[in-house]
């Protein structure tokens, strides 16, 4: 593999990760209103999903889950519904805001949120499908595919990471910490709006 080739899989896969959409909005949920250490977790989380994702191109798995409507349909459907109940979540939520504390509890579920948030988004099935194209070859050896897969992986996570740290920078939190409770049913009506409006797309 040549160096050139390396610079351009970072980034096609830093423009995949910089694109706004749910993954973002739930990476800054947890670092804004659980902490900075769950943000970081969510963003290692989807880090890891994006990595199965890009196996999955890799092997060809995604293109056979994209021409399959009921499984891609599928997919789409529980990811609206995840959308859409992390929002009701976050409006019920009467959690009081924790910037300081490195908390582990519940760093599972933030893990698991952000690995879910990735996974159950179809796009990026034809994300990968699209920019590895350009990379396949059966003459690829293991190394090069290896690459291909967790340079996909490590660049999602540090952006997400960097984008934790950019929100809970003080600045950020100084503005954000009187505005709590708004905060976060603001947060969960824009994650129920997304999901229904994903969910119109679809049956229309």
């Amino acid at each position: 593999m040549s160096f050139i080739i390396f610079i351009k899989i970072i980034i096609v896969c830093l423009l995949g990760a910089v694109s706004p959409g749910p993954s973002m909005a739930v990476v800054i949920n947890n670092a804004i209103f659980k902490n900075r250490f769950h943000g970081i977790l969510t963003s290692l989380g989807h880090g890891f999903g994006i990595g199965i994702y890009a196996l999955f191109a890799v092997l060809g798995i995604a293109l056979i889950i994209k021409t399959n409507l009921f499984v891609f349909n599928g997919i789409k459907f529980i990811s609206i519904i995840f959308l859409i109940y992390l929002g009701v979540k976050s409006i019920n939520s009467k959690s009081k805001l924790d910037f300081g504390k490195y908390n582990l509890n519940g760093g599972i579920a933030s893990f698991s949120q952000g690995m879910s948030i990735s996974l159950l988004n179809p796009k990026i099935f034809i994300w990968f499908i699209a920019i590895y194209s350009q990379f396949m070859s059966v003459d690829n050896d293991l190394f090069f595919n290896t690459v291909l897969v967790i340079t996909a992986a490590i660049v999602d996570a540090i952006w997400y990471i960097t984008l934790t740290l950019l929100v809970t920078s003080k600045i950020a939190l100084d503005f954000i910490k009187n505005k709590n409770s708004l905060l976060q049913k603001f947060v969960g009506i824009i994650f129920i709006a997304i999901g229904f409006l994903l969910l119109i797309e679809m049956l229309v």
